[in-house]
């Protein structure tokens, strides 16, 4: 079943288009990556998908609803999640608080403690530290809070903006680890990623966006083997920081 329609989306600042004629898809129960270079138009596309910046053209479609044109807490409310670049995370609140506020769209608030009490699990060096303040969480912590409340909203449609970014590769590699296993149970992802390698490793499709275009769509292992990705992204210092 495909959750997320997007047909020729164009989104402008001011008179500078950013995405131009943009179509992609995320079915249900798959990891989607989009990637690309700085300024590719990652971000614009996501801001757009969340209702934080509108499309000047095209059409935005989640379970068969346009959400184009609604705010971002109606987008919320029909059961997408943003983990936002940068996590934040508020550091003098408690993990718990922080998570709950991942909640507030749910109705069902007798269930949340125990979806936090069983989710947790999957997330070793935060258990037994509901109470204590996000201040005190390292970098990798903190990526994995915001990640967990991200989960907590119980979304249809997770979306992880540079989840990696300024982690180390060991705790990456745990993230990484992570997502695959709620894809595993059910949980659909559309991930933006600075870690190309990494994305198309884990993901199941794969988009690569240059200069507000899709140049590329497909299987992510194709794209993984494509010589484009490969010169482009992947056999250079691009490796690093993919920026939006």
């Amino acid at each position: 079943m495909t959750l997320l329609a997007i047909k020729g989306l164009e989104v402008n600042y001011d008179k500078v288009r950013a995405v131009t004629a943009v179509d992609l898809m995320v079915r249900e129960g798959e990891i989607v990556a989009l990637v690309g270079a700085n300024g590719a138009g990652k971000s614009s596309t996501i801001r757009a998908i969340c209702g934080i910046k509108r499309p000047r053209a095209g059409s935005i479609t989640f379970c068969g609803q346009r959400l184009d044109h609604l705010p971002p807490h109606r987008i919320m409310g029909m059961g997408i999640a943003h983990v936002p670049e940068g996590r934040r995370i508020f550091s003098n609140m408690t993990l718990r608080e922080n998570l709950l506020l991942g909640a507030h769209h749910r109705n069902d608030k007798d269930q949340v403690d125990q979806d936090i009490e069983s989710d947790i699990k999957l997330f070793p060096s935060l258990g037994g530290r509901l109470d204590e303040h996000a201040c005190n969480l390292s970098g990798g912590e903190l990526q994995m809070l915001a990640l967990l409340r991200g989960m907590i909203a119980r979304p249809r449609l997770l979306i992880l903006d540079e989840p990696s970014l300024g982690l180390a590769p060991r705790v990456v590699e745990g993230l990484f680890h992570i997502l695959g296993s709620l894809r595993d149970r059910g949980l659909t992802i559309l991930l933006v990623e600075q870690n190309i390698r990494q994305a198309l490793t884990t993901a199941d499709r794969g988009y690569v966006m240059e200069s507000g275009r899709v140049l590329l769509s497909g299987k992510a292992p194709d794209l993984l083997a494509d010589d484009k990705v490969v010169q482009v992204y992947l056999g250079t210092s691009r490796l690093g920081r993919d920026a939006n």
